[in-house]
């Protein structure tokens, strides 16, 4: 099960089901950017953006904010629920290994939940980075090492009922390290859960 990679065909499946994850928030993730930037009348990009909870709620904020996933299952409900919060969020489908994008496009670059799917979190990182204008900021929260999440996670990738496929953590360290060798300046870290 360790071998297992989470494919496109797994996500379309699971957005399919009535039971999948609903709209979420991270509300930490966000308190955390606003602490850096002003969120209001910025460019932004939400990469694997799922039910696109963070995008609809940073288009409320102010931000103009485009949803990036790679199944129309996921941008449909995107689409609805930002109409039902009376949000204006454009969706795009796409791979995260290659953003139809032009360089320098957006002011930040964000995701939640979604460098742990890759082997290769450094390549998603510079393709996110080619996206960035300079002096924007690109956001990324990863499950953590150390946390509780993260055993319940690995002892069901073991046992084959985790639902998002194969999976990684990381630390803190480890996620400053990629971000360094991805051409950025680390300029905030936080940690929760």
């Amino acid at each position: 099960m360790s071998e297992k990679t989470s494919t496109k065909e797994h996500w379309k499946s699971y957005w399919k089901t009535p039971d999948h994850q609903p709209p979420v928030v991270h509300k930490e993730m966000i308190l955390e950017l606003e602490k850096v930037v002003n969120v209001r009348g910025k460019k932004m990009l939400e990469v694997g953006a799922g039910m696109g909870g963070d995008s609809v709620r940073l288009a409320t904020l102010g931000a103009k904010v485009t949803a990036l996933d790679y199944t129309d299952e996921a941008l449909d409900a995107i689409s609805e629920y930002a109409k039902k919060q009376k949000a204006d969020v454009e969706t795009v489908r796409g791979d995260t290994r290659e953003l139809p994008f032009k360089d320098e496009s957006f002011d930040i670059v964000f995701h939640q939940g979604l460098l742990e799917h890759f082997r290769d979190p450094l390549a998603i990182l510079k393709e996110h980075v080619r996206v960035l204008k300079r002096g924007g900021y690109l956001l990324v929260d990863v499950p953590q090492t150390y946390t509780t999440y993260t055993l319940k996670k690995k002892i069901a990738i073991a046992r084959g009922t985790w639902f998002a496929g194969w999976e990684r953590a990381f630390s803190i360290g480890e996620l400053e390290d990629l971000m360094r060798k991805a051409g950025l300046t680390v300029i905030r870290s936080y940690g929760w859960g």
